[in-house]
């Protein structure tokens, strides 16, 4: 049998580890968790679930702390499948069981499975719910964190936020708490999911941050939906989602581009070279295909997220740019790294067969992600001459020059 995790005097996790999953919200990850937790008062609460198919483990691993009905409440902090999966089964197995929700979950939760017998208790912001012995739990709207029906449950006595998403990781491994798994690849993961899911609400977090504090609730201990548990580093997490929010960066270029006989790829090099010679930083991406191992675009959001500049090449193919470097910009322009944070600054280059255009057309989707266009498209025909290399070179130095003076 499964077995429950215990993380404080009558607190459990009794979630799902997903070891197989490798895609998941269009970015790559080593597994991931469906984080669950039971807390027992004189009544019991069961706060979130797991994904379809994974049922069995978040039953049985109730089962080997308490029997499956002795569940009084349930508390559905988002309709995300990954985590509202199990209520179908739930709601058979446990008739009546009420169910805490925000009102837009509620209607949410309407359209993904048939709600008619269920149980639905619309919370209000702020609403306690006295489970008994030392268990209350408090629950607070966060609207956009990260979709419109989210809300954080506080358990009080015992200083813990379950915040659903939000300080959240996709990694699956033996470790449930921060100190196990260790805090460099704890925060690793943290950064990824933030990069890929957060950074468009960045004003949201802050707000809601704000709010927490406000509240001067103490928080020693973060229980996510996704991944460890922070139990040693709460604070961290804490500081560095505001560092995120607020766009703290390293002195750092990210390089992105894609290349077909390395002509591109030569001029990327001379940039980070030139680069590198002022000191700073280079992440230097080829984006994955088919061809070969290359970086994919969710590992380059990641390297983006604490970078002061996006550099972006491309050979033209038929008037555009290749196919990886597309694809992976329209992501971009969806994350709006720079528009929800401080300032990055950034150009395109690219090589071409006599036409061109990728770099313009490159220029144009970097703006609409909210880069900032320090250089005009820079393009060379066919292969780069020793005049393209000195001005390649000198371009990585005078942007690496230019972000040192960044805040």
């Amino acid at each position: 049998m499964l077995q429950a995790v215990k993380i404080k005097d009558g607190v459990y996790w009794v979630g799902a580890i997903d070891w197989n999953l490798r895609d998941y919200h269009g970015y790559t990850l080593p597994g991931t968790t469906y984080n669950a937790y039971l807390v027992i008062g004189e009544k019991v609460a069961l706060i979130d679930g797991t994904y379809p198919g994974h049922e069995w483990q978040l039953i049985e691993r109730i089962e080997s702390v308490l029997p499956l009905e002795k569940i009084d409440y349930i508390v559905a902090n988002h309709i995300e499948v990954d985590h509202s999966g199990s209520l179908p089964l739930f709601t058979k197995k446990l008739p009546n069981v009420p169910i805490y929700m925000t009102e837009i979950a509620k209607k949410g939760f309407a359209r993904h499975y048939d709600t008619s017998a269920w149980n639905i208790h619309t919370i209000k912001n702020l609403e306690n719910l006295s489970l008994g012995n030392g268990k209350t739990l408090t629950f607070l709207e966060a609207p956009f964190l990260h979709w419109p029906d989210s809300m954080f449950t506080y358990l009080g006595e015992d200083k813990i936020l379950f915040p659903n998403d939000a300080f959240g990781q996709h990694v699956a491994s033996s470790e449930r708490f921060d100190d196990e798994l260790g805090i460099d690849i704890a925060m690793e993961h943290a950064a990824k999911f933030v990069a890929n899911l957060i950074v468009p609400l960045s004003p949201k977090v802050l707000k809601k941050l704000g709010e927490v504090t406000e509240l001067g609730v103490p928080i020693e201990m973060i229980a996510p939906s996704h991944g460890i548990i922070w139990r040693s580093h709460a604070a961290d997490i804490i500081n560095a989602y505001v560092n995120w929010a607020n766009g703290v960066a390293k002195n750092k270029i990210t390089i992105v581009y894609d290349t077909m006989h390395y002509s591109t790829g030569t001029a990327a090099q001379y940039i980070a070279e030139g680069a590198i010679t002022e000191g700073v930083e280079v992440k230097f991406d080829l984006l994955k295909d088919g061809r070969y191992e290359g970086v994919h675009r969710s590992d380059v959001v990641r390297d983006i997220l604490d970078s002061k500049a996006v550099i972006v090449g491309s050979p033209t193919l038929e008037d555009y740019p290749l196919p990886t470097v597309a694809g992976f910009l329209y992501y971009l322009m969806g994350i709006r790294p720079g528009k929800q944070t401080q300032k990055k600054i950034g150009f395109a280059f690219g090589s071409n067969g006599g036409k061109g255009g990728a770099p313009k057309v490159i220029t144009e989707l970097l703006e609409k992600a909210g880069i900032q266009i320090w250089h005009e498209p820079v393009e060379f025909t066919y292969r780069p001459d020793s005049a393209d290399k000195e001005k390649f070179f000198k371009l990585g130095q005078e942007i690496a020059k230019e972000i040192k003076k960044m805040p």
